[in-house]
């Protein structure tokens, strides 16, 4: 392969032209629905082809492009290689190029000697319950990573192997957000609630989990009357494993509200969560359970919690000023 061909900008623009959802398939990704103007690559981490854009959305990287960023991102290409490899193929490919995923044992990350930032950040920060925060510790699916202070966040499987490991900073300068090496989606992050509870509340991430359940706590309700999971991205495996192992009659969607969402280029991103959110309430309607769901009025269910907090926290301040009659 030619590196160091210079190209046009005729060239490059007929390399960005590449169908890109024939050339995913033309490499071995598996397509489905992902909605009315997209497909879903299975087993991605929430990577989206558009129909209409001829371009990509991945969740786990939050990262996005057309054809020349997708194979500078997943077949490990710099600019100059990948319009060069683009404009030299033909689809559908002789061969797919596809590199099998690995498979290893996942390796948590050390832990550190206290959870104090862990705790502030969750608490102070992001408006969850101590007692939601205790209680996951003491189970052992939250800590606080030796060396970044980050949150770490576990699934386990049935016999109480760690099988999912996500990660979540606790700078607030900072928006990091990592799936530890050999992460397993399907392995939920699970809240547990009375042994008898038959509800599940189904979130994206863990953080949104836990907001979710204290919500029940800022309403006045006890939280363990149901059960809390979240997916890692907006696939349904994690639901799917859950459902095998538990007893559910109903189920409540508690995705994001993207409404608001935009591309660098300023257009309107399409409502992934509550797409998502739709599809699937009406698959496991089609299961035989009690579907339903809840739209946050923000983009998710934390921003919906501490929103809640401080409308209190300030309708007390006016109490205590004698502003409130």
């Amino acid at each position: 392969m030619a590196k160091n061909l210079p190209f046009s900008k005729d060239q490059i623009a007929k390399a960005n032209h590449i169908d890109l959802i024939e050339f995913a398939k033309s490499h071995g990704y598996t397509l489905k629905s992902g909605g009315r103007r997209a497909l879903h690559a299975k087993q991605s981490g929430g990577l989206y082809f558009f129909r209409d854009r001829n371009k990509y959305h991945h969740f786990s990287t939050d990262t996005s492009g057309g054809p020349i960023d997708f194979v500078m991102q997943f077949m490990g290409m710099d600019f100059k290689e990948a319009v060069a490899y683009l404009l030299e193929t033909s689809i559908p490919l002789r061969t797919p190029l596809t590199v099998p995923q690995e498979r290893g044992e996942l390796i948590l990350p050390a832990k550190a000697p206290n959870y104090r930032r862990v705790a502030w950040y969750l608490i102070h920060a992001r408006g969850i319950d101590p007692e939601i925060i205790s209680h996951l510790m003491h189970e052992k699916k939250l800590y606080q990573q030796d060396k970044t202070g980050s949150c770490v966040f576990i699934g386990y499987d049935q016999d109480g192997n760690a099988k999912y490991c996500s990660m979540r900073g606790t700078n607030l300068n900072s928006s990091f957000k990592q799936d530890q090496k050999f992460s397993d989606k399907s392995y939920p992050f699970h809240i547990v609630g009375y042994q008898n509870s038959t509800r599940v509340y189904v979130c994206e991430s863990p953080i949104d989990a836990m907001s979710r359940a204290t919500i029940e706590v800022f309403q006045g309700r006890d939280w363990r009357v149901a059960h809390y999971i979240s997916l890692g991205c907006l696939s349904d495996q994690a639901l799917e494993r859950f459902l095998h192992y538990n007893q559910m009659s109903v189920i409540v969607f508690c995705l994001d509200n993207d409404a608001n969402d935009v591309y660098n280029d300023g257009n309107y991103t399409p409502n992934w969560g509550q797409e998502a959110a739709i599809k699937f309430a009406g698959k496991y309607r089609d299961f035989n359970y009690e579907t339903f769901i809840e739209t946050p009025k923000s983009k998710d269910f934390n921003e919906d919690l501490t929103t809640l907090q401080l409308s209190l926290k300030c309708r007390m301040n006016e109490t205590d000023h004698g502003y409130e009659q």
